[in-house]
């Protein structure tokens, strides 16, 4: 449920920008043109940029940047995974910002987008004026397999039904089923067979410890381009490892906050603690018994909290 979200807003100005490789990812900017630029990496891999995203900050104040990722959303080609990894997405968002003539922007990303705002953050300090993680991922094999093989109870059913559409006499795990399904294959009717179950699962890890009912979709196909790029990202264990993500070299000196709820299933909050002892002077603030979904009350209003502090 939302709590005082700031009203919807249509972006003002929007395109797209050629990358390299044949992509172009799409690109949208909301709020107040001479706003305090901020900008939000959205999670995944494989999601795209959303309405309720804006929301968090002020439009009067802020100039709020949001794009989709290769392969994602409305760039295009829609699930494309050639010259498609970690390094790749970095690169994008300093096109981006070169593109739009920001010398210093606050970053903002959550779950995937937050390992992708630490890589960024990386290579890039020096454009960072607040770093805002909620509920980061570290893309470790750790987190992978608990993802893909032990779910909490709560979300057993639906981790079995995802598991009932990978054959037995393959001898495949979930993942390697998938990326061949989504990644190798061209068979449309197994890659809706394999989507339709796999976002049910996803949807129920995002909401523990809430429970919630079965996701209708209203564009089944899209789910295709969507799991092409997460089976592709974490089958090649996104590109990336902890350790680079955790460097302390990169994080020093950054004006560093993390949300992340106590109960995560998809994100430990182990991660964010790791975080905030590679980052000298990180502020975790902990949220007891929320989860990893965005649209609780206890993390909206987190993330209200600590966007309005980057106000003069």
């Amino acid at each position: 449920m939302s709590i005082n979200l700031f009203p919807e807003l249509s972006p003002f100005r929007q395109g797209w920008l050629a990358v390299g490789s044949g992509h172009e990812i799409h690109w949208e900017i909301s709020g107040n043109p001479a706003g305090i630029p901020a900008v939000w990496l959205h999670g995944g891999p494989g999601s795209s940029a959303s309405a309720l995203h804006r929301r968090f900050f002020d439009p009067d104040r802020f100039m709020i940047v949001q794009f989709d990722q290769r392969g994602c959303g409305k760039s295009r080609p829609a699930g494309c995974l050639i010259e498609n990894e970690t390094s790749d997405l970095v690169s994008d968002i300093e096109c981006l910002r070169s593109m739009l003539g920001i010398s210093v922007w606050s970053v903002v990303g959550g779950s995937w987008g937050g390992a992708l705002a630490l890589a960024y953050a990386q290579r890039h300090r020096a454009a960072i004026a607040h770093l805002l993680l909620r509920s980061p991922f570290l893309c470790s094999a750790q987190e992978i397999d608990l993802f893909m093989r032990q779910p909490p109870r709560a979300c057993q059913t639906s981790w079995a039904r995802l598991m009932q559409t990978v054959p037995v006499s393959t001898n495949e795990d979930l993942l390697t089923y998938g990326h061949r399904i989504f990644c190798i294959e061209q068979d449309v009717v197994s890659q809706l067979a394999l989507a339709s179950v796999w976002v049910q699962y996803e949807s129920a890890m995002n909401a523990y410890p809430e429970q919630i009912e079965e996701v209708e979709i209203a564009h089944p196909t899209d789910l295709i381009a969507r799991y092409q790029i997460q089976c592709h990202y974490l089958f090649n264990a996104c590109f990336i490892s902890k350790a680079s993500l955790l460097a302390n070299e990169g994080l020093e000196g950054l004006n560093l906050t993390l949300i992340h709820g106590e109960q995560d299933a998809l994100c430990p909050i182990a991660n964010s603690h790791a975080i905030a002892q590679a980052a000298p002077g990180a502020r975790l603030i902990a949220l007891a018994g929320c989860g990893h979904a965005l649209t609780t009350r206890p993390m909206q209003r987190a993330l209200l909290g600590e966007v309005a502090k980057w106000v003069d």
